[in-house]
């Protein structure tokens, strides 16, 4: 079945053929070969600083796109979703050092760039656009639920797309990642703007008339709409960041808006672009959500203070005499820009103040992290023929896993009441791909690569960090190597956001 699928993937990516009709049945059984995983060990095409330990690939699940560590409380496990062209694979990552297959679950999609669960952890939700620059999955585009309460059984209940439903031949609006509003994902919300309501007892996925993307500015009062949008991150308190222009801080539950409902949702606050990265907002994360309290304006001590930064390497200030960040206050984001031939004008990783929010006030861009900037003579250009851009991250007590494609994985501390930003270790494998990064723990990452699968690697945070010389040596790696699944990708991804 796996080579009969790789095959077909690339006679997809080629154009040259169409899924046949039959084939969404065909590809909708869940396959029995579970267990223990043999990790493939890849070592001498590694390169890694002295705080990261390279573990091991699980090469089955090459492309890989995206995933989700979920915690099961009903089963007292820990598991790995992760989603790729073809299909769902959910792993026991209890001991994340040793994997096991739980169940694979064919579902021929793209891109699904981020799997987005519901708050127990027993739904996943893939969002499909169909295409890699070309359309290889055009029968599965929109929006699809999939039960996976027995993580070994996973089964389709809800679906945008009447094909997939086997109710008729409407597919449905390509999404290229969307977002659960609540948390059993009775509501979504999609990168196009829209918002969707799901009945899981017809399986339907329903756009609404309402877009969460047109607002009134709280600045200014003004009617606005967003443009650029490439996805949404709901933070542990329920509220919902949108990566766009302008960002946007959305409460789909009333928690400060009273007449704010998941269906009509109220705009907080929104954010424009750092002066230092004017690029397509890729993806963010709120650590602390939970943890926040709001300041009283009318209390002295509640005031925000200020610290003067000062420079940093490789990082751009876009505000010297910083805020004092409680927790909750810090969001950190991401910004992509594929299809530059260098580095010195990539999209990196940045910081944001999000302080009194609650109270209508902009959130400020702190700093931004930029990749190794060079000459053709020392090769930094050529490093990424179609750019040095990050894409999916994740942070865990402060340290950020972030995917850099042909970089691979590099992680950064943050100072989370400033947001400064210290590159402090890397995982750089030869020809990666790396598409996305997540903590297991406060050890382990799980990086979903698209042309190597999952590389497990662990992070020592009481051992030293790199110099400098060695962070540079590393973004230089991979001169003049670019995957051959990378063009493609970065080319569909901008296209996908910037329509």
């Amino acid at each position: 079945m796996r080579a009969r699928l790789v095959v077909l993937l690339a006679l997809l990516l080629l154009g040259s053929v169409a899924v046949p009709a039959g084939a969404i049945d065909a590809l909708s059984v869940v396959r029995s070969e579970t267990g223990p995983v043999d990790l493939l060990q890849l070592d001498q095409q590694v390169l890694t600083s002295d705080n990261v330990t390279y573990h091991g690939t699980i090469p089955i699940d090459s492309p890989g796109v995206g995933g989700e560590v979920v915690h099961r409380e009903d089963l007292d496990k820990t598991f790995f979703y992760a989603t790729g062209a073809k299909g769902l694979s959910i792993y026991d990552i209890t001991d994340p050092a040793l994997p096991i297959l739980v169940s694979t679950f064919p579902f021929w999609h793209a891109q699904n760039e981020d799997v987005r669960t519901s708050a127990d952890g027993t739904m996943v939700m893939i969002a499909a656009d169909g295409s890699i620059l070309v359309p290889i999955a055009p029968l599965t585009v929109g929006i699809t639920l999939i039960d996976v309460t027995d993580p070994a059984l996973p089964e389709i209940v809800a679906s945008s797309n009447d094909l997939v439903m086997g109710r008729g031949t409407n597919r449905g609006i390509a999404e290229h990642t969307a977002e659960c509003a609540v948390d059993d994902c009775s509501v979504i919300y999609g990168r196009t703007g829209r918002i969707y309501t799901v009945d899981f007892e017809a399986g339907t996925i329903t756009p609404i008339q309402r877009q969460w993307n047109q607002f009134l500015d709280p600045t200014t009062g003004q009617f606005r709409q967003t443009t650029q949008i490439h996805a949404l991150d709901r933070d542990e308190s329920g509220l919902v960041i949108a990566d766009s222009t302008p960002r946007l801080v959305l409460d789909p539950l009333g928690l400060f808006e009273p007449l704010a409902t998941p269906e009509n949702p109220a705009v907080l606050s929104i954010g424009e672009r750092p002066v230092n990265d004017d690029r397509l907002q890729h993806n963010n994360r709120r650590p602390g959500a939970l943890d926040w309290t709001p300041r009283d304006p009318s209390d002295p001590a509640d005031a925000i203070e200020t610290r003067t930064v000062t420079g940093r390497e490789r990082s751009l200030s876009e505000l010297d005499d910083r805020p004092v960040l409680r927790e909750g206050e810090l969001l950190i984001g991401n910004s992509e820009s594929n299809l530059n031939t260098g580095c010195s004008a990539a999209g990196g990783l940045s910081t944001w103040s999000m302080a009194n929010f609650d109270q209508g006030a902009e959130m400020q861009p702190l700093e931004v992290f930029r990749p190794l900037k060079g000459t053709y003579v020392d090769g930094s250009p050529l490093v990424n023929a179609l750019g040095c851009s990050g894409h999916w991250f994740t942070i865990r007590d402060g340290v950020v896993a972030a995917s850099w494609y042909e970089h691979g994985i590099h992680f950064f501390d943050i100072d989370m009441e400033v947001g400064t930003i210290d590159e402090v270790g890397f995982f750089q494998p030869i020809a990666t791909e790396a598409g996305a990064a997540y903590w297991v723990d406060d050890e382990f990452v799980y990086s979903v690569d698209y042309a190597r699968g999952i590389d497990i690697v662990s992070f020592d945070r009481g051992a030293p960090t790199p110099s400098q010389v060695e962070l540079d040596n590393a973004w230089l790696t991979n001169l003049g190597i670019v995957g051959s699944v990378a063009p493609n990708e970065r080319a569909w991804c901008r296209l996908a956001a910037t329509g």
